[in-house]
């Protein structure tokens, strides 16, 4: 464990300078972690293999903690630590993700004066679904440019993204009125009671999320996170596979 300077001041880190988090749900149980199944793809436990190593200036105590098993999890002060799939070494793009994902200060601190790194989206605009250029290719993205995936566990009239976790991880897209879609949407759109009781726009039979960690026209960072996560083509068809050359 080391300490990384980020724009908004310096947090915890792995070794290789992705950030810290604590989970707040991890409060309220008595078990060794609140974030498990598909939440632990979207949140990895900081799990130690071998000797740990803790940078001289984390002051708050470090230690870790048996996960059901699957290995050692790092704690500081007694709160188990995760990366976030949506950040590279040295970015923030999960803190403050639903009011229960902070990044650590090196006392232990949960970092809730800092910001994330800031969304460059325009202002909301109807519901109308656009295509975005991407390394994956073209995809379906809503009006302000942030890409949209599909659920696998999914079916064209049920959302399986129910739980609190997924909701804050998984933004539905949300419409109030019929969807419409630009120049270049092909599949067809549809409107189901959907996540969390909203009515959730589908496209070809898939109801429509965006990812918290995306926060830049372009950004594919939720692609194929839990091998359950997939960005759509144009045409409502799953991209899965390498970027483009």
């Amino acid at each position: 464990m080391k300490v990384v300077q980020t724009p908004s001041g310096p947090v915890i880190a792995t070794e290789a300078g992705k950030t810290l988090y604590v989970f707040v749900d991890d409060l309220l149980t008595n078990e060794a972690s609140a974030c498990i199944g598909d939440c632990a793809n979207d949140w990895p436990p900081a799990l130690v293999h071998g000797r740990l190593r803790v940078a001289s200036n984390v002051t708050g105590h470090v230690s870790t903690v048996d996960r059901f098993g699957d290995g050692r999890q790092l704690t500081i002060d007694g709160r188990p630590l995760y990366t976030f799939s949506g950040d590279l070494p040295g970015e923030l793009r999960g803190n403050g993700v639903g009011n229960v994902w902070w990044a650590m200060t090196p006392s232990g601190l949960s970092a809730t004066s800092y910001a994330a790194n800031p969304q460059t989206y325009g202002s909301p605009a109807a519901t109308t679904l656009t295509v975005v250029q991407t390394k994956f290719g073209p995809v379906a993205a809503n009006s302000r440019g942030q890409v949209l995936y599909e659920y696998t566990d999914d079916t064209p009239t049920h959302s399986a993204c129910q739980a609190q976790w997924c909701l804050v991880d998984w933004p539905p897209l949300q419409t109030s009125a019929s969807p419409t879609a630009s120049k270049g949407i092909t599949g067809a759109l549809a409107v189901i009671d959907g996540a969390g009781g909203v009515r959730q726009v589908a496209l070809a039979g898939h109801p429509l999320y965006t990812f918290a960690g995306d926060l830049h026209p372009g950004d594919v960072r939720g692609e194929g996170i839990g091998s359950d996560w997939y960005l759509l083509s144009p045409a409502g068809q799953i991209v899965a596979g390498r970027p483009r050359a």
